[in-house]
């Protein structure tokens, strides 16, 4: 029996076909960096996920188009293709996602099937744990996605390589490429992730608790008679804990102005007086500040200690020249 013409499989390239451990540190560093245009030209040293290409090679074979769509950048377009044929993987389109586009890798990749394959039936989805908000996308259009974790291994060598079927404690199954020297203690790392959820029920449980936290910050805000911040959904739910904190800070700082007054004030009350005025008008500045993003760029630093609350009090008074 032949495949049905309309009938598609669309798979990722980053963790998925391509292992790219090796240039996660592009991404993920002490510098708090992001360096996207070195992890994409890093591209060609990645480690081919050998028993999904066959897999794929087999369905293509069978009739089955296949579909490569990646968020990689278009600017390492010919790096890309000269590893597909390095790794004879055979595809009916590459799909990245252009040089400009900034967007999120959910944004470029709905688009492209909404545009290029509506109405196709899709057999399955191959798509990285690094991208949980496309699986989920996919599984509410009832399409069929397998996700791939990250390598668990300790990546010293490529030489020893599988890849395992975990089905998690949530009766989620997803496939976790293997690979390093270390293969003896593969079977107990296994035992590990098969007791705990899936990566994709582990970021619902986050975002549920996050939720849960931002809605506990805006009453805490509603309470203060602070305004209600301004930004997008996830930028307010981030920036309302921010703002706790540093409202945290402040009160630690109160405290301690009530505690040393009456001295403070014997020993020089002008000057005490103008750092009571200070904090004060600190005080008021922050809580003029509504901009979600403000305190998203603002966040380092800031903590709900007597500490953290007097380097707040000093940053924004020696910004605004209270002192």
């Amino acid at each position: 029996m032949t495949a049905d013409e309309r009938e598609i499989v669309i798979c990722g390239l980053d963790g998925v076909l391509a292992l790219i451990e090796h240039r996660l540190h592009h991404l993920h560093n002490e510098t708090g960096e992001r360096d996207w245009d070195a992890f994409h030209a890093a591209c060609g040293d990645d480690m081919p996920n050998l028993p999904l290409i066959q897999r794929l090679n087999q369905a293509r074979a069978a009739g089955t188009p296949v579909i490569l769509l990646s968020g990689r950048s278009m600017g390492v377009r010919a790096q890309t293709e000269r590893w597909l044929r390095d790794w004879r993987i055979e595809h009916d389109a590459l799909w990245l996602r252009p040089e400009r586009d900034r967007r999120p890798a959910l944004a470029f990749k709905t688009e492209v099937i909404e545009r290029h394959y509506a109405g196709r039936r899709i057999r399955r989805v191959y798509e990285s744990a690094h991208h949980l908000d496309v699986a989920r996308w996919h599984a509410q259009q009832g399409t069929p996605c397998t996700l791939f974790g990250p390598n668990q291994g300790n990546g010293a060598t490529r030489e020893q390589f599988e890849l395992k079927t975990i089905r998690h404690a949530c009766e989620h199954v997803m496939l976790y490429p293997f690979y390093g020297d270390d293969d003896y203690a593969w079977e107990d790392r296994c035992g590990q992730l098969a007791e705990g959820t899936c990566l994709l029920c582990q970021a619902e449980e986050a975002g549920a608790e996050r939720a849960r936290q931002a809605a506990a910050a805006r009453l805490a805000a509603q309470a203060r008679g602070l305004p209600p911040l301004e930004g997008s959904e996830r930028q307010i739910a981030w920036a309302e804990g921010v703002r706790l904190s540093a409202f945290g800070g402040l009160d630690k700082v109160n405290a301690w102005v009530v505690r040393v007054d009456a001295q403070a004030e014997a020993e020089d009350p002008d000057h005490w007086r103008t750092v009571k005025q200070g904090i004060a008008r600190a005080a008021d500045y922050l809580a003029a500040q509504t901009e979600a993003r403000w305190w998203i760029d603002h966040r380092h630093g800031i903590s709900n200690s007597l500490d953290g609350g007097r380097a707040l009090v000093n940053a924004v008074a020696e910004q605004e020249g209270y002192f």
